[in-house]
């Protein structure tokens, strides 16, 4: 009953915010100081899920509005010519996604070629992973979890980045270098963590052509240390039993690295785009990733459409509890803890076909409408998170999604 009030109330706060953003004009907005410049985005996203044994993106098996809906506020102002500072404020719908200040740097552009930005940004290892929240700048209405929904990302940082653009004849080039540290809670398919991870960084370089762009781009963390639940204890636990190895198996201590290849290509009558991630840790219980996407579309004046496709691939590291049952009820205890600890992890295996329409009915909004055809695996978590009845579930589903989306 709580969760449904607390839904109804943040319902009533969201659609008032987005009556307001609606009024506003499609466009910048200059205050009478015209160093300053607001801007903002929004979107209203619903969707249903066609299983009552799970949830997928927070989606179940009624219609809801709250999971993806969303109003974002930016400001810029201009310190100086060269030097701007930039903030962004995000207001959530649902309350697992946290609300509040997204962004706030420094922007020092000293020409058109360099820029140096110091403050909370967005991490850039994505083609649209800067943009993520602004629902308007991509195609899909969800872009592929496989990749975007990743847990060993995060979605922003504190420090620094540069960026240098040039071009060569009609080939044009951006390079970026990003360094800096994250610390928050994340959900990883129900599953809490608070993640802190230190001396993160990497580069992109994208090249741009004739309608084509190849992205590379690095995500690497030298330092990652994460808690959950339970965790600790059972570890400490597990010291004091002797099982130093499981101890171990279970400390998330260490380190990632993370590589990404793109490539798109955009006609204005057709679209063509795919990114590929491969990720390693150091961090025994997590495992080695393997995903990517491909995605083809077709323009038809204001409308487009889109199909999808997007894999999950996980390499597991083995894992056997050794602790004997039945010697010790002590004994029992750990192995059972150990049991419950493990199934908290995610395995997100997951394979999936996407139809996306999208509609660009006025300036500056779009009206998309999307089906997701899930395709698990048993015994898998598959990116699903399982109700407490869930036995017997085959990871199979499919998700119904539409919207509207703009930026004022």
């Amino acid at each position: 009953m709580n969760r449904e009030l607390n839904k109804v109330r943040r319902a009533i706060f969201f659609v008032s915010m987005v009556v307001t953003t609606m009024l506003t004009p499609c466009a910048s907005m200059a205050s009478e100081d015209s160093s300053i410049e607001f801007s903002g985005f929004a979107r209203v996203v619903a969707g249903y899920l066609d299983t009552d044994q799970a949830y997928f993106e927070g989606y179940e098996d009624e219609l809801t509005f709250t999971e993806k809906s969303l109003v974002g506020f930016q400001a810029d102002y201009a310190v100086t010519d060269e030097i701007s500072l930039s903030g962004q404020l995000l207001l959530h719908s649902d309350s697992q996604h946290q609300s509040g200040l997204e962004w706030l740097y420094l922007s020092y552009d000293p020409n058109p070629d360099w820029q140096l930005k110091v403050g909370r940004l967005r991490t850039p290892y994505l083609k649209y992973s800067d943009v993520f929240d602004v629902g308007y700048a991509y195609p899909w209405i969800s872009p592929p979890r496989q990749l975007y929904g990743s847990y060993l990302f995060f979605p922003r940082y504190e420090g620094a980045n540069l960026r240098y653009r040039f071009n060569i004849d009609q080939v044009y080039i951006d390079v970026e270098a990003y360094y800096g540290e994250f610390s928050d809670d994340i959900d990883a398919n129900g599953a809490k963590f608070h993640i802190d991870a230190n001396d993160m960084y990497g580069g992109i370089v994208e090249v741009n052509y004739n309608g084509w762009q190849l992205r590379g781009a690095s995500f690497l963390v030298d330092k990652i240390r994460a808690g959950a639940e339970g965790i600790e204890t059972l570890t400490s636990a597990l010291d004091q039993a002797g099982f130093a190895d499981l101890a171990n198996f279970f400390t998330i201590n260490g380190s990632t690295e993370a590589y990404i290849f793109g490539l798109t290509y955009d006609s204005l009558d057709w679209v063509l785009s795919a990114e590929y991630v491969d990720v390693a840790s150091t961090i025994t219980i997590l495992a080695g990733i393997e995903n990517y996407y491909f995605t083809v579309g077709r323009y038809f004046g204001e409308y487009q459409f889109l199909v999808t496709y997007a894999k999950a691939n996980q390499e597991l590291t083995f894992f056997e509890n050794t602790i004997p049952l039945g010697v010790d009820p002590r004994l029992d205890q750990l192995y059972f803890g150990i049991e419950e600890v493990n199934s908290q992890f995610p395995t997100d295996e997951l394979n999936s076909v996407t139809l996306t329409g999208r509609w660009d009915f006025r300036p500056n909004m779009a009206f998309k409408a999307e089906v997701s055809f899930l395709n698990g695996y048993n015994g898998k978590s598959s990116m699903f998170e399982l109700k407490a009845d869930a036995e017997g579930f085959d990871r199979k589903a499919v998700l119904y999604q539409f919207g509207v989306e703009w930026v004022f």
